[in-house]
């Protein structure tokens, strides 16, 4: 049997307690790269806080910086059973008194009976056209936006159920159903959408020859200028109708019973006649305003404390400059004020207290936006004031410069060709009627639009970015590839990827001393127990002497 060896077994020394105690040594480099690593992925944490909290940030100034946020409208109708309203654009503001003399219609028709849904019916084609039917002339006008569209019924399709299955797959405008109205099985047709505009006619080349009797496939024949029995084989259940009302005594008339295209940022639902006027009054939704300030002052405010936490004696960043930089910068920008007009945060309300934390006094800025309505987005969003009534600021991104820019206009938009022209004597890029600043200039991204016809020197353009506009481009550039945060977070990152190369170094070298401490004390404890063997032999043989003499 093989026997179990143990280093300290021969000697009686504690071999592997002396090893453990030596390896405990040798570990102490260890512990101080595993306590840095712990250290330096506690700081990429709390950098992952300072980001997500920058996130929120941008995005609270990013709501900032669209107008419709700004500028939140709320419609309320003195009964919204009849008409009820909601508003997209500041245009809209205002009071509206509308009355509903008609709503808009589908045109429906129902075809002759027959037996059953499985009833064989014949076999041709079906042209369905859309277009507006005027009783007074007896005539149908096409539709132009339209192209009629025919409709093959072959063997296997000639079934009521299988011709209803054709048309439903033909996209051409209308839906097949069938009813059963107690004597038969009839196919009724129904406008997909309402308007005058978007009747149909249905006309057939039937297998049999006849195309407008009612047998075979011509039963199913509906043209309203015919006459019944001759081509008009299907009764009127509901004729194309317009939409008719007035807003302000001003009759309109839509082909939907959703109009958004009467009063310019304003849709309007119409549900029933009225028999009294409806009264509309659009303005601003002071609550929805007010709440998103609100979500932008927390946010802040998150953030601040974030960066002011880690400045704080003892905190896992106190000996790094980021927190006390970011903070500088963030404060900086909001206490910015926007030149072209010289008002700021304070100017709406917004102010900060000794401690940096940011509040909202809703008082003052109602006194604000009563005194000048578009004064948030004047400190918030992106505007442009142009010196030429001809030109039109449409937007900018985030590389136009603020300034000045002068306009020239070399070849004048004539509704079908694109505008050329020079933006402070650099050709920009023409749309249309659209001119935008050139890539790699001041005025990149920079867009207008120039009246039809106008072309020649036309004044000039200044534009200028919003507080949220610029909060929003500067937290961007913190996440950017180079940005501070990114930066930071990288060589982080690349530290400790250093130090789990150098744990993998160490714990090759520990396993390898370990090695050589336990071959060197195995063979000290060889030696010991050799020589603890060779005196006890001596000590045997010279206690056998003395019992000799």
């Amino acid at each position: 049997m093989v026997g179990i060896s143990s280093a300290g077994i021969g000697s009686g020394l504690d071999i592997e307690g002396i090893i453990s105690s030596l390896m405990a040594a040798e570990r102490i480099p260890l512990g101080k790269v595993s306590q840095e690593r712990t250290a330096i992925n506690t700081k990429i944490s709390i950098y992952g806080i300072i980001k997500n909290s920058f996130a929120d940030l941008k995005t609270a100034a990013d709501k900032l910086s669209s107008l419709n946020n700004l500028n939140p409208l709320t419609a309320s109708s003195s009964d919204d059973k009849i008409v009820s309203a909601s508003a997209s654009a500041a245009s809209a503001k205002g009071s509206y008194s509308i009355e509903v003399s008609q709503l808009a219609k589908a045109q429906s028709v129902a075809a002759l009976g027959v037996a059953t849904a499985d009833t064989t019916v014949g076999t041709g084609s079906l042209t369905i056209t859309l277009g507006s039917y005027n009783s007074d002339t007896n005539t149908f006008t096409n539709n132009a936006d339209k192209t009629p569209v025919t409709i093959n019924i072959g063997t296997g399709q000639q079934t009521l159920e299988g011709i209803k299955q054709a048309i439903n797959d033909s996209d051409a405008g209308v839906t097949a159903s069938i009813v059963n109205d107690g004597a038969g099985s009839r196919l009724v047709l129904t406008s997909k959408e309402t308007g005058a505009v978007n009747g149909f006619k249905l006309e057939v080349a039937d297998a049999d020859g006849n195309n407008t009797d009612i047998s075979g496939l011509s039963r199913l024949a509906y043209d309203p200028t015919a006459t019944a029995g001759a081509g008009k084989n299907a009764d009127t259940l509901q004729v194309a109708q317009n939409a008719n009302f007035t807003i302000n005594n001003l009759p309109v008339s839509k082909a939907s019973n959703t109009v958004s295209d009467a009063v310019a940022g304003l849709t309007l639902n119409l549900k029933a006649q009225t028999t009294s006027p409806i009264n509309l009054e659009v303005g601003l939704d002071d609550t929805a305003l007010k709440t998103t300030l609100d979500g932008f002052v927390a946010a802040y405010n998150k953030i601040r404390g974030n960066l002011k936490d880690q400045q704080q004696k003892d905190a896992t960043l106190s000996k790094e400059t980021t927190p006390s930089t970011l903070e500088r910068g963030l404060r900086n920008i909001l206490r910015e004020q926007v030149a072209q007009y010289g008002i700021g945060l304070s100017d709406i309300g917004l102010s900060f207290d000794k401690d940096g934390v940011l509040s909202l006094n809703k008082s003052k800025l109602d006194t604000a936006v009563a005194a000048d309505p578009a004064i948030l987005e004047k400190v918030f969003a992106n505007t442009a004031t142009t010196t030429d009534a001809r030109v039109k600021y449409l937007g900018a991104n985030s590389n136009t410069q603020e300034g000045t820019y002068a306009i020239n206009i070399g070849t004048a938009y004539d509704g079908s060709n694109t505008i050329a022209g020079t933006i402070n004597g650099v050709a920009g890029t023409g749309t249309g009627n659209v001119l935008t600043g050139a890539t790699g200039n001041p005025a990149e991204g920079l867009q207008f639009s120039v009246v039809q016809g106008e072309s020649g020197a036309m004044g000039s353009i200044t534009f200028s970015k919003g507080l949220a506009e610029r909060l929003s481009d500067w937290i961007g550039s913190l996440t950017d590839e180079g940005g501070t945060l990114v930066s930071r977070t990288d060589g982080l990152s690349s530290r400790k990827s250093r130090l789990d190369d150098q744990e993998d170094r160490i714990n090759l070298r520990l396993e390898q001393v370990e090695k050589r401490y336990r071959a060197q004390f195995s063979a000290l404890d060889a030696m010991l127990a050799s020589m603890q063997q060779t005196s006890s032999y001596l000590s045997q043989q010279l206690a056998a002497l003395a019992q000799q003499r």
